[in-house]
């Protein structure tokens, strides 16, 4: 449910974050810094003048985790389904509104990783209230909800998965072998 930036946000994994910062099109990226760079002083001075380094203070939100290709549609559509479920929810000011005009995408993979292992999220701010209003909601949740897209349903529908594929893979593998060995035995 819940996703902080620490203050030295920093020190988190390194996703690649998207936001839409015009109506022309533009968009701002940006990046989290390993844990090494853990003070402004160490962080490596920018050799382009249109970057810059800046650091972002704490923020709760709540985020959509989603494997698979992304674009800006897909984005706005994953957004509009996670403001959709706050809006179920009640979550008190969410509209769809202001989660299409605030979320933010998170990629975490290079443009060559196999789209079904790409881990990509779409997270939205919470101001306190919203926050104090879901912590009443779903107590047993505090902390937000443990394990994300890897839980151990969507482990055992990913091995599924992975095993059909393995067995489609064997099956044509021996066709193949034993079709091969048929053309020789006619020669």
């Amino acid at each position: 449910m819940e996703n902080e930036n620490k203050p030295e946000s920093i020190a988190m994994t390194a996703p690649v974050v998207m936001e839409n910062t015009s109506d022309n099109g533009m968009k701002k990226m940006m990046f989290m810094l390993p844990e090494e760079y853990n003070s402004m002083d160490k962080i490596p001075k920018p050799s382009n003048p249109a970057v810059h380094i800046e650091q972002l203070e704490s923020e709760t939100g709540v985020v959509h985790r989603y494997n698979g290709n992304y674009n800006s549609e897909i984005n706005r559509k994953v957004a509009k389904d996670l403001g959709d479920q706050l809006i179920s929810d009640g979550v008190p000011g969410i509209t769809e509104e202001y989660v299409q005009d605030n979320f933010q995408f998170w990629g975490y993979n290079p443009p060559f990783t196999i789209p079904y292992f790409k881990r990509n999220e779409v997270w939205l701010k919470l101001d306190e209230n919203q926050v104090t209003y879901l912590r009443e909601q779903y107590p047993k949740l505090e902390g937000g909800l443990k394990g994300g897209s890897s839980s151990s349903q969507m482990k055992g529908r990913t091995m599924f998965g992975l095993g059909c594929i393995g067995l489609v893979v064997a099956a044509y593998a021996v066709g193949y072998i034993f079709r091969s060995k048929t053309d020789y035995r006619r020669l």
